[in-house]
């Protein structure tokens, strides 16, 4: 099934600052529905990141068109392809992606996935991509997850030896 999104003609587009599926994928999108989609295109990240590339090709374009050129509708929709370069090098790191379809609809991804499935011959386990930890458990799983994320405390310096030191008076120094 992967292969009925090898298809050149499939993408995305910029739509004002955010990330639109192209007529083409809209109609994939619309044969196969948007959960199948977000499945396969999960499972398959590297499709996205071929989309991506290819946006990303399109904002090197128009920065040399309006740098060298001084083209102006190239100047005029930079504005857009900036910001889509700051959420492609969010992709990169591992950070979620939108992308809007018709009627609000929208499909998140991520290049990395947030956590790890593993299948053995004798059980499945969950592993943790921050450390790497496995469990077999899903209730230990997410309870590590939340111990990673709390908000470690910020410890306070002491502040009592500022508060002893006085700042020295300068008309004391001026002799009369």
């Amino acid at each position: 099934m992967t292969s009925a999104f090898e298809d050149e003609s499939l993408g995305l587009k910029l739509k004002g600052y955010g990330l639109a599926a192209n007529s083409a994928l809209e109609t994939k999108i619309a044969i196969y529905t948007p959960e199948i989609v977000q499945s396969i295109l999960s499972e398959h990240p590297e499709i996205v990141d071929r989309w991506l590339q290819n946006l990303h090709s399109e904002y090197i374009s128009r920065k040399k068109s309006c740098d060298f050129d001084n083209d102006p509708v190239a100047c005029f929709t930079l504005s857009a392809y900036e910001e889509f370069e700051k959420h492609f090098k969010s992709w990169e790191d591992g950070g979620i992606i939108a992308i809007t379809l018709p009627q609000d609809r929208v499909i998140r991804m991520s290049k990395k996935p947030l956590i790890s499935i593993t299948v053995d011959s004798k059980a499945s386990y969950l592993v943790c991509n921050k450390c790497l930890a496995s469990f077999t458990d899903l209730d230990e799983f997410e309870k590590h997850c939340r111990h990673e994320n709390e908000a470690k405390p910020v410890e306070k310096k002491n502040t009592a030896e500022k508060d002893d030191y006085v700042t020295p008076n300068p008309f004391r120094w001026v002799t009369p």
